[in-house]
């Protein structure tokens, strides 16, 4: 038994990883040689990211320089690049190249996603206090496209009035240990390097080293003693137009790396966060003309006529002329002619947005489909293995072999719980009304809320004491908060606060509250943020389908689903926000009599089974036959006489045969005929006898084939043995009463 269990995590495992292998890889672009470092081994890296991407080969591109990564991705060999800040606004300026997630260092004892420059000498020249004292002064950096180690330092000499002229020498060595060596020897008087790699080397030359402060000082976000502002550290970006679905898995493969996992080091990094805003860096090149920006504002209008004098003079002679036949042509129409132009011109615009709305719902259903379609697989196999390993835990095993099984069974409770979001997010989840108290949705659901917020977002929930209850479904509910904290987050780009209260209230008849609410008692969910804020003819527009001020970041479905959800259990929403000022979302949802209850434990053996089992007999009819076969067996088990069929048609050849059948199991969707058209054949012939349809598929897909959740015996998959028995049994026994 437990050789099969393991087979089944096999073919778990390998069948998307066989599909996966006849894809070309994704490629990872990397500028490995910097700083003296050796050759790595990306293995680690490599693997981990494939696990997430249904075992599809991963490969690092090593690069010599930021200039190959250009050229690299100019010819259109990389899928992702993990790039400096200044290789990453070089690439911007030509490419559509996205960070997706930001790198965290150590500085000092703590990780942080951001970076500085440290200028230092040896602790005992005197005679250099302040940046302004290096004129004159012999100074070693680390590179020229170095953020940490030249290019922020110098923006801070240029705004003390120092430029390169200034220094009695300026070199470059392209490593840490050689930069802070000769400053130590006093070959040189001053050194730059990045903070937090100064800060490791700060101790070994004797006497120790000294930091030139400027005003920074110390910040409160970098706990090392720096010499210029913070910048975001390096980024791991997506380029061009790569498939969503693999940006996002590679995007959550990394924001979950542990800092001392072997693919964190193998990178050098102590993690990943969600990616910060590169305009600092990209202001900072523009204002020291690097990289793409090295002509930046330099060419005068005058230079600029004097070059092209004949362009220009070709090109205002042809402006005149089109003018003057405009304005010749223009006299001639009517004012009938130039009101049909406006109207059609509205009729186009008008059918291109709807093509474009049409298009993007288009593009959502193929997802919800294809989110049904692997939870039905999923489910499936996951009954079997969940199934199976239940089975094991429940006999007698060897301590080490038992913990394997309980390792089994809990992967596959994990793998369904992913099934369930994977619905969540396609919107095709069962939907679930029950009685549930909101502080403690929020509770569990505040983990996931602080990782999607980010590191530089401060979250703060503030639950009410003695909060009643409300109705709704628990996976809709942490849609909404999902939803309304990553509108925050994105309107907070450096960073801010996101507060989550939760209240109870009672509308009257007037008040502050949207005028749709009935009177009664409501709870009352406050979500707001110290974001950029709407202005008031955004505020109009946000709850309408499709409408994103995101560009094409955004669905524009994010608050119309939340409006969806809210209105459909009979609550409201209420809007404040000013530009500058944040927002603040205010959801009312009505107070539920009846208290939450939480789910009892099922007890191994509990279920009830009726005490003449060996004389009730049941058919399974299951196309499935690892599923059919974990049914068969948990049945027989427990004492019932089973029959199995993995079609209708051989169902349908069983009937009449010897004794009645008291039971039909079958799933919905099968072969041939379904599962609806066989238990009518089958109710025909015993009347009396039980019907119990099984599936893995959503509610949508059941209900279009004739079983509508709630009207019949339902089980959904994956089933554990206990909850099969249990259903069973309580089917036979109404059967009998």
């Amino acid at each position: 038994m437990l050789s099969r269990c393991a087979a089944a995590v096999v073919c778990l495992c390998l069948l998307p990883a066989a599909a996966a292998g006849q894809e070309r890889p994704l490629r990872i672009g990397n500028v490995t040689a910097q700083f003296g470092a050796p050759p790595q081994n990306f293995a680690p890296l490599t693997d981990y990211l494939s696990t997430f991407l249904d075992g599809r080969r991963v490969e690092v591109v090593p690069l010599d320089s930021i200039e190959q990564m250009v050229a690299t991705v100019d010819q259109g060999q990389l899928d992702f690049v993990v790039a400096s800040p200044v290789a990453l606004v070089t690439l911007s300026t030509r490419h559509r190249v996205r960070p997706i997630a930001t790198v965290t260092q150590l500085a000092g004892d703590e990780v942080s996603p951001f970076l500085a420059g440290a200028v230092f000498v040896k602790s005992g020249r005197q005679d250099l206090q302040l940046l302004e004292d290096a004129r004159g002064k012999r100074v070693l950096a680390l590179s020229r496209l170095a953020l940490g180690g030249w290019l922020a330092p110098m923006r801070e000499w240029r705004r003390h009035g120092l430029t390169e002229a200034d220094f009695g020498s300026l070199q470059f060595d392209f490593s840490f240990q050689e930069v802070a060596a000769k400053v130590c020897a006093g070959e040189v008087d001053i050194g730059v390097l990045p903070a937090n790699r100064f800060d490791d080397l700060r101790e070994s030359c004797p006497g120790g080293f000294r930091v030139l402060n400027s005003p920074q000082g110390r910040e409160a976000r970098y706990p090392i003693t720096i010499s210029t502002p913070l910048y975001p550290e390096a980024a791991f970006a997506a380029v061009s137009d790569l498939d969503e679905n693999i940006v996002t898995r590679v995007a959550v493969a990394l924001l979950g790396l542990d800092a001392g996992s072997p693919a964190a080091r193998v990178v050098g990094v102590a993690g990943f966060t969600a990616p910060l805003s590169y305009t600092p860096v990209e202001q900072l090149m523009q204002d020291l003309r690097v990289g793409p920006y090295e002509s930046f504002g330099r060419l005068t209008f005058t230079e600029a006529i004097r070059q092209h004098a004949g362009k220009v003079l070709i090109g205002m002679l042809a402006f005149l002329s089109v003018l003057m036949l405009a304005f010749v042509r223009s006299q001639r129409l009517n004012a009938r002619l130039a009101h049909s132009i406006e109207q059609q011109r509205q009729g186009e615009h008008a059918r291109l947005q709807l093509e474009s709305q049409l298009q993007q719902s288009r593009r959502l259903e193929s997802i919800g489909r294809v989110a049904g379609g692997v939870a039905h697989d999923f489910n499936n196999l996951l009954t079997v293995i969940n199934g199976y390993s239940q089975i094991l835990l429940m006999g007698p095993l060897e301590p080490g072999t038992r913990e394997e099984v309980e390792q089994i069974n809990k992967a596959g409770r994990r793998a369904a719980e992913l099934t369930n979001q994977l619905l969540t997010f396609s919107r095709r989840q069962i939907i679930d009304v029950v009685p549930l108290d909101l502080n403690t949705v929020i509770h569990d659901a505040e983990p996931l809320l602080r990782r999607l917020a980010g590191e530089d977002v401060q979250l703060v929930v503030s639950p009410a004491a003695q909060l009643a209850p409300t109705e709704g479904d628990v996976s809709q509910t942490n849609q909404v908060l999902m939803n309304l904290v990553v509108n925050a987050r994105d309107a907070m780009p450096a960073g801010g606060r996101v507060d989550i209260a939760t209240d109870n209230i009672i509308v009257s008849g007037s008040g502050d509250h949207p005028p749709e609410l009935a009177p009664g008692d409501y709870v009352v969910l406050t979500v707001s943020d110290t974001g950029c804020g709407m202005s008031a003819e955004t505020r109009q527009h946000i709850f309408e389908p499709f409408y994103s001020t995101k560009g094409e970041a955004g669905t524009g479905l994010g608050l119309s689903t939340v409006y969806g959800i809210v209105r459909q259990r009979q609550g409201a929403i209420d809007v404040w926000s000013e530009p500058g000022e944040g927002s603040r979302f205010r959801i009312y949802l009505p107070q539920s009599h009846q208290q939450p209850e939480a789910a009892p434990a099922a007890a191994p053996g509990a279920s009830p089974t009726p005490t003449s089992a060996s004389a009730r007999r049941i058919l399974v009819v299951e196309d499935q036959d690892e599923v059919r076969g974990f049914a068969t067996e948990v049945l027989r088990s427990s004492g019932y006489q089973v029959m199995e069929a993995s079609s209708g048609d051989e169902a349908m050849r069983l009937f009449g045969e010897s004794q009645p059948i008291d039971l039909l199991l079958t799933d919905v969707v099968l072969r041939g005929m379904n599962g609806r058209e066989l238990a009518e054949h089958f109710v025909r012939a015993y009347p009396t006898a039980g019907v119990l349809f099984t599936s893995g598929y959503p509610d949508d897909v059941t209900a279009r084939k004739g079983v509508p959740r709630g009207s019949v015996a339902f089980l959904p998959k994956p089933y554990s043995p206990e909850a099969l028995t249990s259903r069973v049994a309580e089917l036979l026994n109404s059967a009998t009463v």
